[in-house]
Formats: structure tokens, C-alpha cells, sequence
């Protein structure tokens, strides 16, 4: 089949369906089936870490509305960030999801599902989408009559099969650096629990601290060891509030500094460049600590490059170069920060001097130096593995395109 044979198709001529979620939102319960949006959507699947859960009556009822995906749906992120995340539903699960999220059920005869998929990240289809069917200015969002009509050029299906296979190479690796760079933070997370918040770092003969006995001294954060201090945050960390540069020295084009306004480009661990300044402010420097101070206060990222940061974040270094035990240390007050999160008018947010004022402990130095030995090792790892994952995202995203207009063909498997 040359390129010129391939078929152009609407996405409703490829689909059984294309729907969304449910328009209502059951009430929570503590035990039950997930309830998913946006919110919960990752590259590769859903993060069921903070989602709602619902009843099995409840449930029951998104199933007869059709809110349950099944085995080879594409899920679309349609709300709020509209096509931030899509991705293949691999198999069926007893889960429902919530309208911000659109369902592609495909006609597999006629598309494979993975084709599809890449077909919606296409920076070319997003960029078209982005440019005509995005609606409303609080919460931006793509309708479904629109994404209906959009057009797919169409190989057949072997073609397409091999396309897919291409390019889900390089989303594996991908997911797997990801795995791999998980295990390496939970790990790190773990030794932070056990020495700093569990009290359980090895004593001189090498034995968990408290559990064999070691002396504990009442402080306002409650029982500590002996000889270590409650303190403020500015204590032990420099801390720099962004201040955002006028709208017009905006651009995307890599004019200027690399500008991060809060955290809608944070990811996993380091931020994705977008945006840009001509005229920058306040800026942070490679491995300083980029938290979000508005809307939610407290959550991470690390800088991986010099940048100019917005009223929106704070850029936080250690003083004394223990940047990973910052970082876990910082991961450890999310109930801290969550307080501020209820505080706010509209948006919840954290001023300076609040966050300069919050208390945290100081153990002896030589424990903070062991873990920082240990654990920046796990982070340098995560660096290294990262770096190579956005390179693949770049490979993936420069043959994308190339891939999906016919410019350059896979050979089939026949």
C-alpha cells in the first residue's frame, strides 16, 4: 500500500464510541471501587494512590452508563489538562471513571488501539486540537462532537501494527526507567522513615536507635533522640519565593530563560519546559528544590537547569549540601503544608515567613551525612535514567509525526 492508498477517515468512522466518563460524582466511601479523573491519569495509567472510592451500587450504575473502560479503550484527558495524558487500557478492571476523562472505544477491524493512541499524542494532532476545539476559559476542555469529526489517515492494519509496535518500543523503556526510578525514591523514602521519622538509624553497635533503648527527649514535635534540635526550615535551607515577569516576555519559541510560573509543568521529579522569559526575576539553580507554594502548597519537583521561577513556586537548597535529605525531608510535611492548602480565600498558598517558620528536626550532622552518602546515589541513578527517558520522549516525538503522515514507513510483518 503506498501513502496515497492510505484511507482519511473521521475518528468517529474508526470508533465504536467515543464518550466520557460519568457526569456525576457518586459519594466517596473508604473501601470500594475507584472512581477516576484526570486528576489520577499518568503517562502509561492510572495512579490509584489518592483516587475516590465508591460503592458497588454505585459502580454498578457506571456500568450501565457505560463509564466502565474496557480491554483496548484510549483514554483521553479532556479537561482542565486536555491531552495531557492518553493512553491504552490493557485490561479490564472494575473501575469508573469521571467525564474530565474521554473514552475511544475502536472499531479493531478498522484501527488498531495503539495507533490510535499515538495518532492523539501526535504533537501535530495536539497542536490542532489546542488550535480549534478547545472551549472554556476557567477550565479549559475539548467536547466530544469535536474530537467526532477530527481525521486519521488510515494504513492497513498491519502497517498500522507495525507503527504501533515502533513506537511502544520506546514507551516501554521508557515505563521501565520509570519503574526502576520509583523503586530508587521508595527506597530513599524508607531509610528517611526509619532513620528520621521512626527514630531506627543503627546506634554504635549498629542496632536500631530506639528499639534498643536509646534515650528520647520531649520537644514540640514530639519524642526525639537525645541531642537533636527542633528547628526552622530557614535553619537548615536557603528558600527563594518566585516573582512572576510581565505576560508579554511569555514565549514558547526558547527565547530568554527557562520560566516555570507553579507547578502545572512539574512531573515525576523535574519540570518540562514550556514557557520562557525575556525578562526574568527570581531564579533557581540546577538541583535547587522547586515546591509549589499556591495551589497545592507543598508539592516537588528539582530543578535540572538554572531557571526563572513565578510567584507560584519557591526554589529551597540545604546550607550545608545535604540537597537529598532536604528533599525526602521536605516530601515528609505534606501534612504540614496541607493545612495551608484550606487556608486560602480561592486557592490555598504559603507565604514566606510561614514557610521559613516551619518546624523541622535537625539530627546529628554525621547521620544526615550517611544518609546523603546513601541515598544521593539513588538520585544520581534517577538522573541518569531520566536524562535517557527524555531523550527517547524526543526520538518518540521527532518520528511520531514522521510515522503517522506516511514520510517515513515500517515494513509489516506478513
Amino acid at each position: 500500500m503506498s501513502f496515497n492508498d492510505w484511507d482519511v477517515l473521521s475518528l468517529e468512522d474508526t470508533c465504536f464510541k467515543i464518550t466520557d466518563g460519568s457526569h456525576f460524582s457518586p459519594k466517596g466511601v473508604r473501601e470500594g471501587y475507584p472512581m477516576l479523573t484526570v486528576k489520577d491519569m499518568r503517562d502509561y495509567g492510572f495512579d490509584y494512590s489518592s483516587c475516590k472510592k465508591i460503592s458497588k451500587d454505585d459502580f454498578d450504575k457506571m456500568i450501565s452508563n457505560d463509564c466502565v473502560p474496557i480491554k483496548n479503550d484510549v483514554l483521553v484527558a479532556k479537561d482542565g489538562s486536555y491531552l495531557k495524558h492518553i493512553f491504552t487500557v490493557r485490561e479490564n478492571r472494575q473501575e469508573a471513571v469521571l467525564s474530565s476523562i474521554a473514552i475511544f472505544r475502536p472499531n479493531t477491524k478498522i484501527i488498531n488501539s495503539d495507533y490510535l493512541k499515538y495518532f492523539i499524542i501526535n504533537p501535530v494532532t495536539k497542536k490542532m486540537i489546542s488550535e480549534n476545539y478547545v472551549s472554556g476559559s476557567a477550565i479549559p476542555r475539548i467536547v466530544l462532537k469535536d474530537f467526532k469529526k477530527i481525521k486519521i489517515k488510515v494504513p492497513s492494519l498491519e502497517e498500522q501494527q507495525a507503527i504501533a509496535r515502533l513506537l511502544s518500543t520506546l514507551d516501554e523503556k521508557i515505563e521501565v526507567n520509570k519503574q526502576i526510578n520509583k523503586n530508587l525514591e521508595n527506597m530513599a523514602q524508607e531509610i528517611f522513615k526509619k532513620w528520621f521519622v521512626d527514630f531506627e538509624f543503627p546506634n554504635e553497635e549498629g542496632e536500631p536507635y530506639k528499639s534498643s533503648g536509646g534515650k528520647m527527649v520531649e520537644s514540640e514535635l514530639g519524642l526525639i533522640p537525645v541531642g537533636w534540635e527542633v528547628v526552622q526550615l530557614k535553619d537548615i535551607a536557603n528558600i527563594t519565593m518566585g516573582q512572576s515577569p510581565k505576560g508579554s516576555s511569555y514565549n514558547e519559541d526558547g527565547i530568554g530563560e527557562v520560566f516555570y510560573q507553579g507547578r502545572t509543568d512539574f512531573t515525576q521529579r523535574y519540570p518540562n519546559r514550556r514557557l520562557f522569559t525575556t525578562e526574568p526575576k527570581r531564579m533557581a539553580n540546577k538541583g535547587d528544590i522547586l515546591m509549589s507554594v499556591r495551589a497545592p502548597v507543598g508539592d516537588l519537583n528539582i530543578a535540572n537547569e538554572i531557571c526563572c521561577i513565578g510567584r507560584g513556586l519557591s526554589a529551597i537548597n540545604s546550607k550545608n549540601e545535604n540537597n537529598s535529605f532536604l528533599f525526602y525531608g521536605l516530601m515528609k510535611l505534606k501534612n504540614t503544608f496541607d493545612v495551608y492548602n484550606g487556608e486560602g480565600t480561592i486557592f490555598g498558598s504559603i507565604n514566606k515567613n510561614d514557610l521559613k517558620s516551619v518546624k523541622v528536626i535537625r539530627p546529628f550532622r554525621g547521620y544526615v551525612r550517611e544518609f546523603e552518602k546513601i541515598v544521593s546515589q539513588f538520585d544520581k541513578e534517577y538522573l541518569i535514567l531520566d536524562s535517557e527517558s527524555r531523550n527517547l520522549m524526543k526520538l518518540r516525538d521527532t518520528i511520531l509525526p514522521k510515522l503517522m503522515s506516511g514520510e517515513i514507513r515500517v515494513p509489516s510483518e506478513n
